[in-house]
């Protein structure tokens, strides 16, 4: 009979003892659940007094991409640096993609309009000695104009050229006597060679010239009832072109043969050849 109130008296406290373990475990796991739900009530009524209105939070997480509105509110944009678009094109087109003929009219070998002066010495020779006449020095001076862009091109000029003369009478008195001519040459101009380096050239044509004045011993006379004033002739020039900065040096020497006037009319009896010499500079447009 005791042995079975001993195994009663240790089923009971046994039971008593898991009793007590389970009644501490639920108290710690429901204390943290219960402090939790106050910590939660309390910050809903403190969010409900100010105003302040949560949305629930979703049991799964949402990924949202940014809008470009907002990406651009929010994030700066990138700041690149990029060379300027002009510069680019112009050096393409300059140096790859420019056609041959371009490419020659930037340094004006390819212009075909080109403007110049010249200026010189004059000097009269005689094809035969005329008795009491010698040739002097004189000078010459004027605009040059080119049009044409080939072999073959024309030049008129405007010059204005005085030929001088020493006259010696019978009586062993000289005088020296200066003409002074307004010239228009038109030439045909043949060259050698290209714009882009130095030249040869001829020129050929007909010439018209007009008697401004004349002086004897620099002593202007009286012209205005002379019916010879207007002259005309051929004029035949040789020379060089030498190319210098953008247009070319020009060395020339040219004889001008006189074949008339409007007094005396056409004839190839003229004993002079009125030579001139003359350095120049002409240029592209």
């Amino acid at each position: 009979m005791k042995p079975l109130i001993f195994l009663f008296s240790i089923i009971a406290l046994t039971s008593q003892l898991s009793f007590a373990q389970s009644g501490t475990a639920n108290r710690a796991t429901t204390q943290p659940t219960s402090r939790t739900a106050a910590t939660n009530r309390q910050q809903e009524l403190y969010d409900q007094y100010h105003g302040i209105s949560k949305k629930p939070a979703s049991s799964a997480p949402t990924t949202t991409t940014p809008s470009a509105a907002s990406r651009s509110e929010t994030t700066p944009a990138p700041v690149t640096t990029q060379a300027p678009v002009a510069d680019a094109p112009m050096k393409a087109m300059t140096r790859e993609t420019m056609k041959r003929p371009e490419r020659i009219a930037l340094d004006g070998t390819s212009s075909g309009f080109r403007i110049g002066a010249r200026g010189g010495v004059t000097y009269p020779f005689y094809t035969e000695t005329i008795p009491g006449i010698e040739a002097r020095v004189g000078f010459t001076g004027g605009i040059v104009l080119n049009f044409g862009k080939g072999a073959i091109s024309f030049q008129p000029e405007v010059n204005y050229t005085r030929y001088t003369q020493q006259i010696t009478d019978l009586f062993a008195q000289s005088a020296t006597i200066a003409t002074d001519f307004i010239e228009v040459p038109l030439f045909l101009k043949f060259s050698t060679g290209t714009y882009a380096g130095s030249r040869f050239f001829v020129n050929l044509g007909p010439y018209g010239s007009y008697l401004s004045s004349a002086s004897v011993d620099g002593k202007k006379g009286d012209i205005s009832n002379r019916s010879d004033r207007f002259g005309f002739g051929g004029a035949l020039g040789i020379g060089a072109a030498l190319k210098a900065g953008p247009g070319h040096v020009t060395v020339e020497v040219r004889g001008l043969y006189p074949l008339g006037d409007t007094n005396g009319g056409f004839n190839t009896d003229s004993k002079t050849v009125l030579g001139q010499g003359a350095l120049g500079y002409i240029f592209p447009l």
